[in-house]
């Protein structure tokens, strides 16, 4: 700063002087004054310098000392701790000259880029959240040390005790602008070494154990992902536990909260739950009271707790539900049932009386969709079961979310009413979804036991152009042949009840002892026939081609006797009646619910090939822990030739093994074989087909039965449940036979992955015989597939 009428000496006095002041006020109040030898001054202008961003009337808004004030030494120290608290100043100095107060300013730098390195188990929008620091504001170093603490915090409650986050402040602009980093070393995941319950004696500690999501880790750790320790997982562990003994009759159970150990390493920890169960509470005598609009005998019978011995929270908040429900079928939709309880503490008893509010009816008012940013509003409009006007009813509008549910468009379908002070008795619903991808492109190759090397492609999609069509393309080319197949569906045909489609496909399929190729396509029309029933009429008009193979002489290697190709070629022409009940919760991803159907396809409308075949099916899922879905499928097929005395055409016949029927086998290996076709005998006349050797391999070749019945049956768990990664175990049964019976089931045992990946659900698998079969001679068999195998 340049003073007038001073000498250097002179000014660099008075700053060090008024330096001293500011700092030390404490101690030299006196000694600024007697030093300059100047009586109290009069501040004749002040002075803001070094302001780049900031406009000099801020800073003059914060400080106390006016131009025409008589300067106070304690009033510049509280001005400078003023303009420090404002937090744009990394320094600041205060000059005295010849009665003009400057204050010389330097400015933080603005941060320009927040940035974040060395993560990979936190999203980047999480640590931008827990940092709550952003572009474009004021470098404070507090805030971001604050920031440090917050992001070690999130990454404590996800299991990585071990972080460590350092910041990093590179400047852009020097002096004006930089970038902040925050450098993360994750470390390892803290691993949840041995989980104790302390107090429990009726529950047992395996029980207790398999409810938790907190799990103990194992060998498989590595691959499952369980034994971490998430926080947020943890404290909602602590809450079920208390459900836990609620639903067990234990009201008046006591969990302290849980000891948690850290080992020194940071990398082990033991939880320790100390519970007091106290006594287990029966239930005593259940009754109604109130606004009673049906009989006590009907409502009792819509009831679960009064069935069961001991008392339930669970189960008295589903029977609220469902007195609800019957009061909102009516039209009571703000029906209130309180449920009074009444703890007999001698007898260790519960008397519960539901006591009624039935409240005003109500109707429906305005039907609003939102979040469907593809989906059409009609596509989920013409799944509702209530219509705008008409009188509230309960169980309608739970229908008509279950019914947006299975659509399998939406991850999450809820109906938030609301009603307005003028017209308190019409109930409005906003339809709130949100959308899951439905579509996907994928080209895929693997190996597999049963189909050695495979190339697949497809397009898929399950909601084309938002209408709630299907439409899809693929390609599947393996050591086993090709097939290529394109479908349409309009599951409403111009807004009405009707399903149209039609598909198109060509296949050339390896057959061991000659090749099928296929060419076809058929049309179909349907429509449901009653709450959650559909039937459909199906016609399919498609040309055989059975081809020999032969030798590089050109000597046909196929014997034509035991396989006699024109039979079972030509054009085959049916038509196929199917009934299909479904009331699955998603038809993509089910986790409860029942499928079951049934086909009769009649070929012989014209064309060359006559016989009949049927397929009844029927498919069972439950969610019966946890993530843990049950998933189970039971099938049985049946041909028939329509001309007496005359085989149907051997290539329809049924044959089992691969990845969507017996699973420890390879494709098509599993069925009646050549041997129970035609005798011995005639496989050893001729020396060229038949030598023993050739005999034996005939022998085991599968030709397939006219009846089959398969079962399966698997555990479908979480695994990575952030990537959609998921284990199963499963177990198949079944057999291809002319006539089933109890000694001809193969089965298999085994386990797999899944990845619910973006382009489809993927497929690894590994199945083991429990039975060996000569043409599937494998101890294990992998395959890689790509869809649900039911």
């Amino acid at each position: 700063m340049h003073i007038k009428s001073h000498s250097v000496l002179s000014v660099i006095k008075n700053r060090i002087y008024l330096w001293l002041l500011v700092m030390v006020f404490s101690f030299s109040g006196h000694l600024w004054a007697q030093e300059l030898s100047v009586a109290p001054s009069l501040v004749n202008d002040i002075q803001v310098l070094g302001l780049k961003k900031i406009d000099n009337q801020a800073v003059f808004s914060k400080i106390k000392t006016k131009k025409g004030d008589i300067w106070k030494a304690d009033i510049i120290r509280e001005d400078i701790q003023t303009l420090f608290k404002m937090g744009y100043f990394s320094d600041i100095q205060v000059f005295w000259d010849q009665g003009v107060l400057s204050y010389e300013l330097v400015e933080k730098p603005t941060l320009v880029e927040v940035t974040f390195s060395g993560f990979d188990e936190v999203k980047e929008d999480d640590l931008k959240e827990a940092s709550g620091i952003k572009a474009f504001e004021i470098l404070d170093q507090a805030k971001i040390q604050t920031a440090i603490e917050k992001i070690q915090k999130l990454y404590e409650g996800k299991g990585f005790f071990l972080a460590q986050v350092q910041s990093q402040v590179i400047p852009v602009v020097q002096g004006e602008s930089v970038r902040l980093n925050f450098q993360i070393t994750e470390g390892d995941k803290v691993a949840v070494q041995k989980i104790t319950f302390l107090g429990n004696r009726l529950l047992t500690t395996d029980f207790l154990k398999s409810k938790l999501a907190t799990t103990e880790a194992s060998f498989f750790s590595f691959m499952s992902g369980s034994g971490g320790f998430k926080q947020e997982a943890f404290d909602r562990d602590l809450q079920y536990l208390r459900l836990i003994y609620m639903n067990e009759g234990f009201v008046q159970a006591k969990i302290e909260k849980p000891q948690i150990f850290v080992t020194p390493d940071k990398k082990s920890i033991y939880v320790t739950f100390r519970i007091e169960e106290g006594e287990r509470f029966l239930i005593g005598e259940v009754d109604f009271s109130g606004e009673l609009l049906f009989s006590r005998d009907e409502l009792s019978q819509v009831l679960v707790i009064n069935k069961q011995k001991y008392f339930s929270y669970e189960s008295m908040q589903k029977d609220l539900s469902s007195l609800q429900a019957k009061y909102g079928d009516l039209g009571y939709a703000y029906a209130n049932v309180i449920p009074r309880t009444r703890i007999n503490e001698k007898d260790h008893i519960i008397d519960i009386t539901f006591e009624f509010d039935k409240g005003n009816k109500i109707y429906f008012g305005k039907f609003t969709v939102t979040g469907n940013v593809k989906t059409r509003d009609k596509v989920i409009r013409r799944e509702l079961k209530i219509l705008e006007g008409e009188l509230y009813n309960e169980s309608s509008k739970r229908k008509s979310v279950e019914n947006i549910q299975r659509l399998g468009f939406f991850d999450d379908v809820s109906f938030r009413s609301s009603s307005s002070p003028d017209d308190p008795e019409v109930m409005d619903l906003e339809i709130i979804v949100k959308e899951r991808n439905t579509g996907s492109v994928q080209l895929s190759a693997g190996y597999g036991s049963s189909t050695g090397f495979t190339l697949g492609g497809s397009l898929n999609q399950l909601n084309f152009l938002g209408k709630g069509q299907r439409l899809s393309a693929s390609l599947n080319i393996s050591d086993l042949g090709s097939y290529y197949n394109f479908n349409f569906t309009e599951p409403n045909y111009d807004d009405t009840d009707w399903l149209i489609g039609f598909d198109i496909y060509q296949s050339g399929l390896d057959r061991y002892e000659y090749k099928d190729n296929k060419v076809g396509g058929g049309v179909r029309v349907g429509r449901p026939i009653g709450e959650d029933l559909m039937a459909s009429l199906k016609y399919k008009l498609e040309n055989t081609e059975l081809e020999a193979y032969k030798d590089s002489q050109g000597q046909t290697l196929t014997d034509l006797t035991l396989f006699p190709l024109s039979t079972a070629s030509g054009v085959t022409s049916s038509l196929a009646l199917s009934i299909e009940y479904d009331e699955r919760d998603d038809r993509i991803s089910p986790t409860k619910g029942h499928f079951a159907s049934t086909t009769i396809e009649y070929a012989g409308v014209g064309g060359d090939l006559r016989y009949t075949k049927t397929n009844v099916t029927y498919r069972y899922f439950n969610k019966i822990f946890w993530e843990v879905v049950w998933r189970n499928n039971l099938t049985h097929g049946y041909l028939a030739s329509h001309d007496p005395g005359v085989e149907p055409p051997f290539n329809e016949r049924f044959l089992l093994g691969g990845p969507y029927s017996l699973r420890g086998y390879r494709f098509y290996r599993v069925g009646k074989t050549l041997f129970s076709q035609k005798s011995y005998d005639r496989y050893t006349a001729d020396p060229y087909f038949y030598s023993p050797e050739r005999a034996t391999e005939l022998a085991n070749k599968p030709f397939g039965g006219t009846q089959q019945l398969m079962y399966q049956t698997e555990l479908e768990f979480p695994m990575i449940k952030e990537a959609g990664i998921k284990g199963v175990v499963f177990f198949d049964v079944g057999q291809a036979e002319d006539q089933i019976t109890s000694d001809n089931f193969y089965s298999d045992v085994g386990f797999g992955f899944r990845w619910f990946s973006p382009i489809g659900p993927l497929r690894f698998e590994w199945g083991f015989p429990l039975r060996k079969n000569p043409s599937s001679p494998d101890s294990v068999v992998f395959d890689f597939s790509i869809g649900s195998p039911f």
